[in-house]
């Protein structure tokens, strides 16, 4: 599938009681009309970013006989949730003041300057006013930044991250092919900044035939959210 659904489904109340529920995918392709709710699509949004990713949006009023949020529960008996928020590294050269995800699409520092660089870095007794005139990229004041933090051994910083674990009761075990692949923990996630998706890292259950104990793990990716390359569903 070259899509998937962002975290955090919305649902709103109008004066006459009505539910709407908004629901949102990003991916390579526009996504069909969500399964598994009772309801009229009273709009659907599909925009395009620079870099190709497509999202699309659909707003949904619920049927009065569904009585709830509009979707399907993946499991039996209702579930608990817990947060816990971290940091993770991530290279310096991907910070956004130096391109971040728009490196690959031509945006502030072009990958073969950052390699100049960190080889300029690398390389005894060679500075940065050596190769300025061989940069390609626009702005060299971003450039003249990054070797600076090289030059002082500063290779990576600090994002935000999130696990959240998730643990409900099934009548049968789940399966472990989503594992690895990027998929919703379902609900709101507090704190998730806008673009952000979540890989289900870790999956387990206990218990006996019929009734068992299931918990997910799923990690919190940045604003540009995890490849869908690499871990598409």
């Amino acid at each position: 599938m070259a899509y998937y659904e962002q975290p955090g489904r919305t649902t709103s109340v109008d004066k006459d009681g009505k539910k709407t529920i908004t629901i949102t995918y990003v991916g390579t392709e526009e996504a069909p009309q969500p399964s598994g709710i009772t309801g009229t699509v009273k709009s659907k949004s599909v925009t395009k970013s620079e870099a190709g990713q497509i999202r699309t949006q659909f707003q949904i009023e619920l049927d009065q006989a569904s009585g709830g949020p509009g979707t399907t529960s993946p499991f039996s008996g209702g579930g608990t949730f817990e947060y816990v928020s971290s940091v993770r590294t991530v290279p310096i050269e991907a910070h956004p003041n130096f391109g971040g995800s728009q490196i690959s699409s031509g945006g502030f520092i072009k990958p073969e300057d950052i390699k100049l660089i960190k080889d300029t870095v690398q390389t005894p007794g060679k500075k940065f006013d050596d190769i300025s005139d061989q940069l390609v990229s626009g702005d060299l004041g971003r450039c003249r930044s990054l070797y600076g933090y090289l030059a002082k051994g500063v290779e990576s910083y600090y994002v935000p991250s999130m696990i959240v674990r998730k643990t409900y009761q099934a009548s049968s075990p789940p399966s472990g092919r989503k594992v690895g692949k990027i998929s919703s923990p379902g609900g709101a996630v507090p704190g998730a900044p806008n673009g952000a998706t979540f890989l289900l890292i870790n999956l387990s259950a206990r218990g006996t035939s019929g009734s068992y104990t299931v918990t997910e793990e799923y990690e919190m990716s940045g604003e540009d959210g995890w490849d869908t390359f690499l871990y598409g569903s």
